[in-house]
């Protein structure tokens, strides 16, 4: 017997209900056109920007704007209200990134204060939430006591320091101390492990960041992070010094090892943001994007103009606060893709190259120039078969990439801050580029050149005079 029709409509309706409530949710990118209703204002930055970062920002002239304040909680309430749940907020985008299915993206999409909405990733982790905040870090930094500067105390870290003249930075005593390094990477498991950058971890490490799985350890995941994070922070007498090892390191996992989707360069940009306010002086991302796993997000050679990632544009925007960012160029330099990638084509980026033995071109190095023509990379540092601590936290490995050449390059950056404090990021990375190898013939290869880390030192305490 054919069923009532008005049975049938009640079946139609509560299986739409059930397709709606079921449907999918997928992470997009919410812009908003302005920041009204934030509680915040800039005449009381200290509730929202730490000491540190007031004092970097005095330092070099900069004042505080309405980029830098927290986004509208009017805003907020009206994400939560059309049912989306909210995984990141970002001040310097203005906006927040939520888990919505498509139903309630159309919703959001019809407020009058959104003005910019994209798709970033799928949702691969149901954990949406306050990601914890850096809290202020005014202790003292670790103390590792004077040491030989020689070849037999600082064991397989000597070659590298050496080749860039680090050493003599760390003669004068100028070994990162008073410098907060932020790290950008994948992840950083064993990183607690007591001994693996031999001395107090704590210390040395006083706070790390998942942006990925939303919570307050990024010390698991890839172990890309740690290898990086040991060239410029282990303190292993007779076996093995970093470039920076009286540094500080703030530890931020941004990559997810599931897939590579724009949602990592957003992560990217908002730890930048966490990173400035709480008042790192500098960051090592050894990082790079071009391809994805979704392909419609791909990027193309006229991209790389420094103006279409997230992480390039929010690099620019940290430097103009102060801070330096040294990133990795990349490692296409015998693949077909050839250039560099983002966020090493942003305008204000130090992107690094990597050299061989012979100090020429290691034959993986992405090439530049940006899109738009500009000397890319900045400079290159050893990359082959540099030497870290394994990952497992027991021996050494020798590596091989940018991923490596940065990090050093970051270490005896922090060096300097140290040694010349009077200076600016721009002063301190013009000073660099100007003592390299190349600095009078800057190209597509290799940038400026090797860094001499002691000519940029006299260089800039000419500067000083």
């Amino acid at each position: 017997m054919p069923r009532p029709l008005y049975l049938l409509c009640a079946l139609l309706f509560t299986s739409l209900l059930s397709a709606q409530s079921t449907a999918p949710e997928k992470l997009y990118f919410i812009g908003f056109a302005d920041k009204d209703g934030t509680p915040y204002s800039t005449d009381k930055a200290a509730e929202f920007l730490s000491p540190r970062a007031l004092d970097r920002r005095r330092h070099h002239g900069v004042e505080i704007t309405e980029a830098d304040l927290p986004i509208s909680p009017v805003y907020e309430r009206g994400m939560l209200d059309a049912g989306t749940r909210i995984w990141l907020r970002s001040k310097w985008m203005n906006g927040v990134v939520v888990a919505a299915t498509e139903t309630e993206l159309a919703a959001v999409a019809e407020l009058p204060y959104v003005d910019t909405v994209y798709y970033v990733a799928p949702l691969q982790y149901d954990r949406p939430g306050d990601l914890p905040r850096p809290t202020r870090f005014d202790q003292p930094a670790p103390v590792v006591g004077r040491v030989p500067v020689s070849e037999a105390f600082y064991g397989y870290g000597w070659k590298d320091l050496r080749r860039m003249n680090g050493d003599s930075l760390h003669r004068l005593g100028f070994r990162g101390r008073g410098v907060l390094v932020g790290v950008f990477d994948g992840g950083f498991p064993n990183v607690a492990y007591k001994d693996f950058l031999g001395y107090d971890q704590a210390d040395a490490v006083p706070g790390n960041y998942d942006l990925v799985e939303q919570d307050s350890s990024a010390l698991d995941g890839s172990t890309h992070g740690a290898t990086v994070l040991s060239t410029m922070a282990a303190h292993h007498p007779f076996f093995f010094i970093g470039t920076a090892p009286e540094a500080r390191y703030l530890l931020f996992k941004t990559e997810n090892s599931r897939g590579e989707h724009r949602l990592e360069e957003i992560n990217y940009a908002i730890a930048l943001e966490m990173a400035d306010s709480v008042g790192v002086d500098l960051v090592n991302s050894s990082l790079g994007y071009t391809t994805f796993t979704d392909t419609s997000m791909n990027y193309t050679y006229a991209d790389l103009d420094g103006r279409h990632s997230p992480a390039s544009v929010a690099i620019d925007r940290a430097f103009d606060r102060g801070m330096i960012i040294v990133t990795s160029a990349g490692n296409s330099g015998a693949d077909d893709w050839k250039h560099i990638g983002a966020p090493a084509d942003a305008a204000k980026a130090f992107s690094i190259g990597a050299l061989d033995d012979l100090d020429e071109r290691a034959y993986f190095s992405s090439f530049g120039p940006t899109a738009d023509g500009r000397v890319k990379p900045d400079v290159s540092g050893p990359g082959v078969m540099v030497a870290a601590v394994a990952a497992n936290g027991k021996g050494l490995t020798g590596a091989n990439g940018t991923s490596l050449s940065a990090p050093l390059i970051t270490g005896l950056i922090a060096c300097l801050l140290e040694a010349v404090p009077e200076a600016t990021n721009q002063e301190i990375l013009d000073a660099v580029r100007r003592t390299a190898s190349h600095a009078e013939t800057p190209g597509a290869a290799v940038g400026y050149g090797k860094p001499d880390f002691a000519a940029a030192y006299r260089y800039l305490l000419r500067a000083e005079q």
